[in-house]
């Protein structure tokens, strides 16, 4: 199907992923003026979106360069984006990757490539490798702050393994990094500001030791959106890795970073069968939506604006909306527009997806680094 431009959004087919591009930009204006405020960077995670076009957006906006998941992404960022300075938030692990890594680095395009690690085992091939290039590849250290994924433990683990690294002949240390992720335990906005705070002092401390040996720290990056609001204020911290901000989802909104409101991406839907007075079929299931949180929320989306549906089910090509109130169920034909749990993973499952404004179309975007798992 080709879509027009200025085609209205009822006429599209469905299920479609839409992006209302004023609230889009209102929500990359609202982190970039957060973040000039209090003097620090932006570096937004583009797993989120995948999407060049949208890259360019935060990159006009005042971010400072973009991160990426995988190298597969940041490939697809330098050649199809405005995006100059890219840092791979991941361990490189393998021959294969860190010949793809090294040879990004090379880029004529690009002015700067950093790559994360958080062991020896990870830092040392990296370091070979560059080194037999002549090439010196800026490192940024993986601090565990609360969050038990990957990550050396902060505090003296950290140090030890800088001054380490500092002493391998192909790599230079480029500041800390962690991800906040121990701020999804939060139940109220109290919760937040403290969780923040502690991963934030853990990372700020271990800065401390490091220039207290001797060890330069340039970056001290931190990256979650729910929490984004009460990091950006703290001092010493340089950079914010958001990137779920740019659209919001139902996640979001139940951890208080987001309203409706402020949800830039939904599903438009349309009802496929009504079968119940309290039951309604729309053609968005699993394989449009995904099935994530949903054992957590109890719902598969939000319905915005319509607390009487409520998406409780979901099979590969089918999604069950159960109707609370049924004088006002919804018909055959009827369109809906549903807020993910998780925009993540959503993002993922689509070739494209449509920029809306006013109710039109404005253009339509390849996710050009979906799939990208490498």
């Amino acid at each position: 199907m080709t879509i027009k431009k200025r085609t209205l959004k009822d006429h599209l087919d469905t299920p479609m992923v839409l992006i209302d591009l004023d609230r889009l930009e209102k929500n990359i204006g609202r982190l970039a003026e957060w973040a000039k405020a209090n003097g620090k960077n932006v570096r937004p995670h583009i797993k989120t979106h995948k999407v060049p076009e949208i890259a360019d957006l935060q990159l006009k906006a005042g971010a400072v360069g973009i991160t990426c998941a995988k190298i597969g992404e940041a490939e697809v960022m330098i050649e199809k984006s405005r995006a100059d300075d890219i840092f791979i938030a991941y361990q490189i692990v393998g021959e294969e990757k860190i010949r793809r890594l090294l040879r990004l680095a090379g880029h004529p395009r690009l002015k700067r490539l950093s790559v994360g690690a958080d062991s020896i085992e990870v830092a040392q091939p990296l370091s070979d490798a560059a080194r037999r290039r002549g090439m010196k590849l800026p490192v940024i250290i993986k601090t565990d702050v609360g969050y038990p994924r990957t990550g050396v433990p902060s505090g003296k683990p950290t140090l030890e393994l800088a001054r380490k690294i500092s002493r391998m002949p192909g790599l230079t240390i480029a500041g800390l990094y962690a991800y906040e992720g121990q701020v999804f335990e939060a139940t109220t906005s109290a919760d937040m500001r403290r969780l923040a705070a502690e991963g934030a002092g853990r990372l700020l401390s271990t800065v401390d030791l490091l220039r207290a040996d001797g060890i330069p720290v340039e970056t001290v990056s931190l990256g979650a959106t729910p929490s984004s609001r009460f990091t950006v204020k703290i001092p010493g911290i340089t950079e914010l890795r958001c990137g779920t901000y740019i659209f919001n989802d139902q996640m979001q909104i139940r951890y208080g970073s987001a309203k409706e409101e402020d949800c830039a991406l939904t599903i438009l839907t349309m009802v496929i069968s009504v079968p119940a007075r309290d039951r309604a079929v729309i053609d968005a299931g699993s394989k449009t939506i995904t099935s994530e949180r949903s054992s957590e929320f109890g719902v598969f989306g939000l319905v915005p604006g319509r607390p009487d549906l409520c998406f409780t089910n979901a099979t590969e090509e089918h999604g069950m909306i159960h109707v609370t109130s049924p004088r006002r169920r919804p018909k055959v034909g009827d369109r809906l527009e549903i807020i993910p749990n998780h925009v993540c993973p959503v993002m993922n499952l689509h070739d494209e997806v449509v920029a809306v404004r006013d109710g039109r179309v404005e253009a339509v975007w390849a996710v050009a680094a979906r799939g990208k798992i490498r």
